[in-house]
């Protein structure tokens, strides 16, 4: 009965082991791609390190360092729901962290195809606007259509490759204040005419010239003449600008130089 007994719990263990590693064999892993960098941050900055960032299926967020000219380790992703993935391009030879300038990104299933997910610049505002739509405060009963995994997105995404919304907020996404549109979104449905750009105040800062790329990879690069002034357009929240030696911080409130 011992050796019986033994038999039983011994063939209950490989079982379940046995299951545990087929449900981990099934999970698919997707290796990331990461999008090329803009040529003007390479000009001033050289090539990124980048923090990956994405949602498990237990709903904490997991990171990882990459190195430039690294692989980024592969991902598994939660089958019939929507999730992001971010990667945070920064330098810290530079001291600018990850935040600092926006990131690139991608939403599973839509990026994923053939093994990998790939990232890019707009799938940066798609990831961040998810986020928001996860994070913003919603009263009970709220439409399911108003949680991020539930999200229109192929309709949302079309948006950009019409006229429907602005030049502007198409040329560079993230003209548009993404965590209002996400708060007003969770209240009261979804309303592409809040895709706008936020109001901007043009500043003058006397005495500094030259190169200057902004946070945004979709930002043309400014060039401040001889003595200056560096022209920009600052909204409420702050925003950075860098220049080979210098890193900039502003907003329509004011604004701190920081020279390395």
């Amino acid at each position: 009965m011992n050796y019986k007994h033994k038999v039983s719990l011994t063939l209950i263990v490989f079982v379940i082991f046995i299951t545990v590693c087929e449900e981990r064999l099934n999970k698919a892993l997707y290796q990331p791609v990461l999008p090329p960098v803009p040529y003007h941050w390479l000009q001033v900055l050289g090539e990124p390190h980048w923090r990956l960032k994405w949602l498990e299926e237990d709903g904490n967020w997991q990171t990882r360092e990459v190195a430039p000219y690294k692989l980024p380790p592969g991902i598994a992703f939660v089958p019939g729901w929507t999730t992001p993935v971010f990667a945070w391009p920064y330098w810290p030879d530079r001291a600018i962290p990850p935040g600092a300038m926006r990131p690139s990104g991608a939403l599973f299933p839509w990026d994923a195809a053939n093994g990998r997910i790939t990232l890019c610049w707009q799938g940066g505002v798609d990831a961040f606007f998810w986020k928001a739509l996860a994070a913003a405060e919603r009263t009970t009963g709220a439409s399911s259509s108003r949680f991020p995994w539930h999200f229109a997105w192929p309709a949302f995404r079309a948006l950009f490759e019409s006229e429907i919304i602005s030049e502007a907020v198409r040329g560079d996404p993230w003209l548009a204040d993404w965590l209002e549109i996400a708060r007003r979104t969770v209240q009261s449905g979804f309303d592409r005419r809040r895709i706008v750009a936020r109001p901007v105040t043009e500043i003058a800062i006397p005495d500094l010239d030259g190169f200057w790329v902004g946070s945004s990879p979709f930002a043309q690069p400014l060039l401040a003449p001889p003595g200056g002034p560096l022209v920009i357009n600052a909204a409420d929240k702050a925003d950075t600008w860098v220049s080979i030696d210098s890193i900039l911080k502003s907003s329509s409130s004011g604004w701190v130089l920081i020279r390395e």
